[in-house]
């Protein structure tokens, strides 16, 4: 049986070599694809993850907030974040759904009222990106908040909460929000989902195994699964692959570059299947600095960081760059939700105001005088009171 099985391990790692063009792991994606950075982005996540950590992200967020960063971006700054973004700037486009479909996305800016933004690089955010800019004062706790209840009115109150605080020295928040909500085109009886194991790394588990026999587009390569399943009137749909029994994820995903992407895609065929998977709802969080910095991002968080394209007032480096993500998948459909934070700052906060403090506790003069004709109208010496 181990024989069998490392047999079968090294029949999908050749399988995925040859569809992976001469077994190359990590394979430059087209420039300009979208779908490129989408995978590079996932995989840099998965390795910046713990093994038996549940993974769950949104490139196409992370790709909507970093476009609006590189807009501002200059030099060594811009060419690390238009070579982590594949050359794609995720702006102009508006995501499509349907009568039965709701998937948003949404932009905003929000800026300290005390600094300066330049003019053209609002415009641009508001024109390409259709983002809200919003300026208020960051030492104020209701900033916080404001911009958190954009989060939930966004995404449909599944994500309440991106900042817990503002400090001194943060001086902009660039968000994207993302909502989907949509109905399988031919759902699961829930009636037929029952209690079965789930396999993990941590170990074995009884979960709600959802369960439907039909017709689905379905391939199968070298003991690799996938299958592809339909949103109701919508081009969306969710692929669900599932390595050969005994590969770890780890060994299988370096191999699934744009190419093997796009040549799974090409052998999906009509096919009937009986098909279970489980029910999931889970929310995940993640800080996505060493991501990016995995993908080439470096000098955007250090304080050779050029972004006079946002201002010239100061030197400006990012902070922090998070992502929140939810998604509930059920008999009936999908929800899904992220939101993308990145977090701008000065890279030395601001001096505070040499604030002068004077008591009159002992002896003083006055004067009472015009100063427009210099004439002293009354002067005065108190010692006592």
């Amino acid at each position: 049986m181990i024989m069998k099985k490392m047999m079968l391990y090294a029949a999908a790692v050749a399988a995925m070599c040859s569809l992976g063009s001469c077994g190359q792991q990590e394979t430059a994606p087209a420039e300009g694809s979208k779908t490129g950075f989408a995978l590079s982005f996932f995989k840099q996540v998965n390795k910046s993850s713990s093994p038996d950590a549940n993974i769950v992200v949104s490139p196409y967020s992370a790709g909507a907030a970093l476009s609006m960063l590189t807009e501002g971006a200059q030099g060594q700054t811009k060419v690390e974040l238009d070579n982590a973004l594949n050359g794609c700037l995720f702006s102009g486009e508006k995501l499509e759904g349907g009568d039965s479909v709701t998937v948003k996305s949404a932009n905003s800016v929000w800026i300290d009222s005390d600094f300066s933004v330049r003019n053209h690089y609002v415009n641009l955010l508001q024109k390409d990106y259709g983002a809200l800019v919003e300026t208020l004062r960051f030492s104020d706790p209701a900033t916080v908040k404001a911009i958190n209840n954009w989060c939930a009115e966004n995404t449909a109150g599944k994500i309440d909460e991106i900042i817990d605080r503002l400090t001194p020295g943060d001086v902009m928040v660039i968000l994207n929000a993302l909502y989907f909500n949509a109905p399988w085109e031919e759902k699961f009886d829930a009636a037929l989902t029952s209690k079965a194991d789930f396999h993990g790394v941590s170990g074995t588990r009884k979960v709600d195994m959802m369960s439907r026999k039909g017709s689905y587009n379905y391939a199968e390569f070298q003991g690799c699964q996938m299958i592809e399943l339909p949103y109701l009137g919508s081009s969306y749909s969710m692929f669900v692959v599932l390595p050969p029994e005994g590969m770890k994820i780890d060994s299988f995903l370096p191999y699934v570059n744009e190419n093997v992407y796009k040549q799974a895609m090409g052998m999906l065929a009509p096919a009937q299947v009986k098909f279970r998977m489980p029910k999931v709802k889970m929310e995940t969080e993640m800080l996505l600095n060493d991501v990016l910095m995995g993908m080439g991002v470096r000098t955007a968080f250090t304080g050779a960081a050029d972004f006079k394209g946002i201002s010239e007032t100061g030197s400006l480096v990012v902070s922090q760059v998070k992502q929140k993500c939810y998604i509930d998948i059920t008999e009936t459909g999908t929800e899904a939700a992220a939101v993308t934070s990145i977090m701008v700052r000065l890279t030395s906060v601001r001096p505070e105001i040499d604030l002068k403090v004077m008591t009159v506790d002992r002896p003083y003069l006055f004067f009472i005088a015009d100063k427009e004709s210099d004439n002293i109208l009354f002067a005065g010496k108190i010692v006592n009171l």
